[in-house]
């Protein structure tokens, strides 16, 4: 569209060459320390962080510092205005995915001065697009919804300096290398690939290619359970066999899974570390997906007229915000629409 050329031509990314990010408050309002080795592939680590000289390098590394929820939120705005948006008889729905924050927090952590800073900065930047936005079209005729698509774990590094004897990573390459090793000379061939390992402990057969060559996919995924198991920091591990016969309202790490993976995958063995444990080794960049609480749970925030002003403790999830908006717009929810309406949410409760 028009309006989006004549906003990127406005080259907000062009002035960002050696821009600076300095601290937003004074230093001392930061009780987090300033110089972990471990933050951000043990790189730029120190408070001011310089972007690159160059224009391109400046473009490239722009979404990695706090500007970017800048300059996405004053797109977003400039967007409701072009499209006039909540001014055209009936309900608009605008998403806006503010990503610094993720770029952020993987790069220095959840426990870092960098992610302090930055989420001042977003609370501001939000601040001023919602007040332009009720100055638009009044207060009255907006309802916010925020939340954020995953958590984060800290650092193990992180939590081992403040005592946690269980904290660290865990690397299932030896186990999986054995067992690699033995398919392929017990096949004569060295080029032959059993199975992959995908991020986060999920591992998956190749079920044709290995009953092609006479070996059991299941027993080999039952050998592999049973070694990874043994693995210090690995809390259990599962296959598809095991989580399909579990009590899944009791069950989170088995419910966590199914949901998590499609059931066309064959995914046969699904590897759950301890809690503070992540894959590794560490590579400097905070982790999420895996099956803690730290990595899956998320602020979810209604604000608008239909909402009550109060913090509710019981358990909520993102799936219940389409059926609770669509309560709100007095419109049925489709069929297929997962969650529940957040009626302790609603000002009539209803």
């Amino acid at each position: 569209p028009a309006w989006v050329r004549a906003f990127n031509r406005a080259a907000v990314v062009a002035r960002a060459p050696g821009r600076v990010w300095e601290l937003l408050l004074d230093s001392s309002q930061y009780p987090e320390p300033d110089s972990m080795p471990y933050e951000n592939n043990r790189r730029d680590i120190v408070f001011p962080h310089r972007m690159p000289a160059d224009s391109a390098g400046a473009a490239r590394a722009f979404i990695d510092y706090p500007w970017m929820d800048s300059l996405t939120l004053a797109m977003a705005l400039r967007g409701v205005e072009e499209l006039h948006l909540g001014a055209r008889g009936g309900p608009d729905f605008l998403h806006v995915g503010l990503s610094a924050t993720d770029r952020v927090g993987h790069g220095w952590g959840p426990d870092s001065r960098e992610l302090h800073d930055q989420v001042l900065r977003v609370d501001r930047w939000l601040g001023v697009f919602l007040d332009s936005l009720t100055a638009l079209r009044g207060a009255g005729r907006v309802v916010v919804v925020l939340t954020a698509d995953h958590g984060v774990a800290s650092f193990p590094e992180w939590r081992q300096a403040h005592g946690d004897t269980v904290a660290g990573y865990i690397n299932v390459d030896t186990v999986l290398d054995r067992y690699r090793a033995a398919v392929r000379a017990r096949v004569m061939d060295p080029g032959f690939a059993p199975f992959g390992y995908r991020e986060y402990g999920l591992v998956t057969l190749n079920r044709a290619a290995l009953a092609g060559r006479g070996v059991d996919a299941d027993s080999l995924a039952d050998a592999l359970r049973a070694d990874l198991a043994r693995m210090p920091g690995v809390l259990r591990v599962d296959t598809w066999r095991t989580i399909a016969h579990a009590d899944t309202a009791r069950d989170r790490i088995a419910r966590r899974w199914i949901h998590m993976l499609p059931p066309e995958l064959d995914a046969v063995v699904l590897i759950t570390p301890r809690e503070h444990v992540v894959f590794g080794p560490g590579r400097g960049n905070a982790r999420h997906g895996q099956l803690s609480d730290e990595g899956s749970s998320v602020t979810l925030a209604f604000w608008g007229r239909p909402f009550r002003h109060r913090r509710i403790a019981r358990r909520a999830s993102t799936v219940d915000i389409a059926p609770t908006l669509a309560r709100v717009l007095g419109v049925a929810a489709d069929a297929a629409v997962q969650g529940r309406v957040l009626t302790e949410a609603l000002v009539h409760g209803r």
